[in-house]
Order: C-alpha cells, then sequence, then structure tokens
C-alpha cells in the first residue's frame, strides 16, 4: 500500500506544502505522492486530505488542516502538546481536532517553520562569528531544541494510516529506514581545524594572521616545538584505529590550502607540512590521500570567509580535490558559520551535494528540528534546494567548552541525546576533533567520543560517513516518492 496526499485548491498552490510534505513523506516508511484535488485514488493507496477540513473527503484515511500560511513571530512560540508530543505554535494554543483522523492546522505550518529555518532571517542576533547561537532559538528557550519534533509529527501521520488500515483490515508495511534494517544511524565527522601544536613555522603563520602571542596556540607553536617528543595533536592514526576496529568509516573536513582571503581563525597548516601518521612523518597532503584510499571521505571544511562565496567554494573545492585526487562533494562551513540566504545557495552553485553545517556550537539539538537529511527550502526562489542537507546534531566542543560539562556530564549527554534520536529512528550527526585526542589538553574528549562508538554498536546502529548517510537517504527517497513532487 501506499499514502497519496491530495490537496484543495489552495494547498496545491503553496509550494511550501508541497515541499514539507515531501520532506516529512520518507520518515513515513511508504511509498507516496501527491496529487491535486479530484485525482483518481486506488485502492490500494491511503488518501491524506491537506485542506480546509469540511471539504475532507469521508474516505480519507488522515486530514492535514490547511487554511493559509500565516506569518509566525518566533517571540510568540510555545509548546503545546498534540498526541502526547510537543508542538510548536503561536503561544502554545492548538484547539484539538475535531476527529481521531485530523490534524491540527498548526501541525504542517510547525514542520515548515523548523525545517525552512524562518527563525533566522526573523531575529537579527548573531554571535562574535556572526553564527545565529544556539542559545538564541526559541526551540533552547522552549526546552525543546533537544527533541527531534518533525520525526515525532511525521510519526502521528503514521499512525493514522495505520490505524485507518487496521480499519480496513489491512496492515500498512514499514519499508526499512536505515541500512541493515538498523533503527537508528550516526553520521560520523572530524573538523581538521589543527594538525600540529608544537612547530616554529606554524607560529610564524598563526602571528601572520593576527593571533597575539598571549594567545596559547601562538605560544606553544613557537617555543613548544624544542621539546621532542611526539606532537599531541597529530594523532590521525588513533582515530582511524579506533573506527576501523570496529568497522566504521568517516567524514574528514579539512581546509584548503590557499583560500583567496585568510581569516585569523582559519586553519594554519599546509598541505608540505609534516606530520606523524603512524610511523612515518608524511606530508598533511598524503595524510589526507591515504585516509580516502582507506575509505574515509574527505570533505570541504570550508574557510571562515567562504559561506557566502560560490566562487570560493568551487575554488576551494577543486584544490582538495587535485591533492586527494578524488571528488569532493561533502561541506561543513567553519566555525558553523551559515547564512540561511545564501549559504546553501552559494554551496549548490559550487558544486556540492551535501552540507552538514546545520548545527549549533553551543549545545546539542535539532537544529531544524529533524533527526534526518532534508533537502533545505530555497525562500527566494521559493522552491527547495538541491543540495542535501545531514544535520550536525552533537559536537564535543559544545558539550566540553560551551556547557563545561565534566566528562561524566558529557558522557551522559551525549548518550541521551542519541537515545533520542534511537527512539526516532533517526540519524545523529556526530563531530568530534581530531586533536581532541590529545588527552591532556582536552581531558575527557577522547573518553566521550569512545564511549559513543561503544553504545552506537551495542544499539545495533548503522554508522558511517556523511556521504554514505545522504547518498542512502536520496536513493531511498527517491525509491519512495511514485511521482516526481511539483514544488
Amino acid at each position: 500500500m501506499s499514502v497519496c496526499f491530495v490537496l484543495g485548491r489552495a494547498a496545491h498552490e503553496q509550494p511550501e506544502v508541497r515541499w514539507a510534505l515531501a520532506e516529512i513523506a520518507p520518515l513515513l516508511d511508504l511509498p507516496w505522492r501527491i496529487a491535486p484535488e479530484g485525482a483518481a485514488i486506488s485502492d490500494d493507496e491511503m488518501a491524506v486530505w491537506v485542506g480546509n477540513h469540511d471539504a475532507a473527503p469521508a474516505t480519507a484515511a488522515a486530514v492535514v488542516a490547511f487554511d493559509g500560511w500565516p506569518r509566525w513571530d518566533p517571540a510568540t512560540l510555545g509548546v503545546a502538546t498534540f498526541d502526547r508530543s510537543p508542538l510548536v505554535c503561536p503561544n502554545g494554543a492548538c484547539p484539538p481536532p475535531s476527529s481521531d483522523r485530523e490534524l491540527p492546522r498548526e501541525w504542517l505550518r510547525s514542520i515548515a517553520f523548523l525545517l525552512s529555518r524562518e527563525e533566522e532571517t526573523l531575529d537579527a542576533r548573531r554571535d562574535s562569528w556572526e553564527c545565529y547561537s544556539g542559545f538564541y532559538t526559541r526551540l533552547h528557550e522552549l526546552r525543546v531544541l533537544g527533541l527531534p519534533l518533525v520525526n515525532a509529527h511525521a510519526e502521528q501521520l503514521r499512525a493514522r494510516l495505520d490505524a485507518a488500515a487496521r480499519a480496513r483490515g489491512r496492515e500498512l508495511p514499514r519499508v526499512p529506514r536505515w541500512k541493515n534494517d538498523a533503527r537508528f544511524a550516526a553520521a560520523l565527522t572530524h573538523d581538521v581545524d589543527d594538525v600540529q601544536l608544537r612547530s616554529f613555522a606554524l607560529g610564524l603563520r598563526l602571528l601572520a594572521q593576527g593571533r597575539s602571542i598571549r594567545e596559547f596556540a601562538t605560544r606553544e607553536a613557537l617555543f613548544g616545538a624544542s621539546r621532542g617528543g611526539p606532537d599531541p595533536y597529530s594523532q590521525f592514526e588513533r582515530w582511524i584505529g579506533e573506527e576501523e576496529r570496529r568497522g566504521l568509516r568517516s567524514t574528514f573536513y579539512v581546509f584548503a590550502p590557499e583560500p583567496t582571503r585568510r581569516h585569523r581563525d582559519d586553519a594554519a597548516y599546509r598541505w608540505s607540512d609534516r606530520i606523524a601518521f603512524g610511523s612515518e612523518r608524511v606530508a598533511v597532503a598524503e595524510v589526507f590521500r591515504r585516509l580516502h584510499g582507506r575509505g574515509f571521505e574527505i570533505g570541504l571544511h570550508g574557510s571562515y570567509l567562504s559561506h557566502r562565496s560560490p566562487g570560493e567554494l568551487a575554488r576551494q573545492k577543486r584544490q582538495i580535490e587535485e591533492a586527494v585526487g578524488a571528488p569532493v562533494t561533502g561541506i561543513r562551513q567553519h566555525f558553523l558559520r551559515f547564512d540561511r540566504t545564501a549559504t546553501w545557495a552559494a554551496q549548490e552553485e559550487a558544486g556540492f551535494t551535501c552540507d552538514s553545517t546545520l548545527g549549533y556550537n553551543e549545545v546539542p539539538g535539532f537544529r531544524a528540528g529533524i533527526a534526518a537529511p532534508f533537502h533545505p527550502w530555497n525562500a527566494a526562489a521559493r522552491r527547495p534546494h538541491r543540495l542535501l542537507e545531514s544535520p550536525l546534531t552533537c559536537m564535543d566542543g559544545a558539550l566540553f567548552r560551551s556547557l563545561k560539562l565534566k566528562p561524566p556530564a558529557a558522557i551522559e549527554a551525549a548518550l541521551e541525546h542519541l537515545g533520542r534520536v534511537e527512539a526516532a529512528g533517526g540519524v545523529a550527526g556526530l563531530l568530534w576533533h581530531p586533536n581532541a585526542a590529545a588527552e591532556a589538553h582536552f581531558p575527557g574528549w577522547w573518553e566521550c567520543f569512545v564511549a559513543a562508538l561503544d553504545h552506537l554498536q551495542q544499539r545495533g546502529a548503522w554508522v558511517a560517513p556523511t556521504r554514505e548517510i545522504a547518498a542512502w537517504w536520496e536513493e531511498r527517497s527517491r525509491r519512495l516518492a511514485l511521482e516526481p513532487t511539483p514544488v
């Protein structure tokens, strides 16, 4: 059996409606299509009416009330309860639907509001990195940032479809959501900001980029090189050894060596720098080539000033492709610098097919309310981007640096986060920085990483690089969509 979203005239003329339905449809785990009012519905289809609830056909399995697309002010949003789950809506007011098959009119608007990140164009606040902080979002204020709300809303619709099917004496199947029928998934990633700590040449570069001699990294780079012994930041073999031992692979987002304009907060390593790798000292470019050869994904960590420039992103993409000898399709922006009106469009124009920037430096959680990849909305063009967003949901720096958690509390928070992803059948986007293996400088960070991997394996999660997660989701979504979505 399959699902057919039947759209009333007003809903069908609203491209945001068709996009929001297309993004949550894969979470129903059923084949689906969208059709206008009056279209023929087969006996093997479950109809979901989207429109005025008074006009809903009696045969509709579910009704998504729609009577327009009002503007929402983030400051007025509150949390209502629907089907025992939080629903973000104006003033937290959600009148109960008139029948069990209905979903409230706030339901679809809330999904689109979360996925499109409208809040970030309506709230002008930005932090010192020009980022929209996780402490600014209304979801954090309402204490629901840590919940995959969109997944929960999709499950509410699925429950109505299941009930209608049982009333017909039938049982709806569930198409497996993740590889090997895993209950949930995790995209394992590393942002390569630093590859060495003790290097006089590195110290001079940091000074040239405007770093103060008083800053720890600059002092250590300039004066620590004479200490001898292994550099505490050059520990790539520790990361890949731990992951390979478990049969896992991850994504390393790396800096291009020659951005057009260098910012003081950009990475200062060069392709020719020689660092420890196993028992050898090899050039940084060779380290990345070897990682690629062993099945790890190499993506671009877009420089500080690149997040609005398609030309600069394309230029940096080519530098990494030439050094690694392989196509680069994935990206995450440095410091998670992101502009809803420009970044996705710039990345797409530069030739990237998957981004993993959409997360917060300050707190774990679901910036777009979803624990699954999705196609972001292009508000200027009123169509979805072709690029897929695989959200970042939990990073080491947020746990230890921003929230200042001690190791036991950080581990507890990370595992609680993974538990919520598992309950939603979603995907976690995990980030640990490679230099965090220097335990003297980052106490507890490595321990937390290992605890997360232990948990993922014990719970049977599918763990893979971002590229594999995105490719799986894209292909699965194509198989489930019975017709192209008319957005």
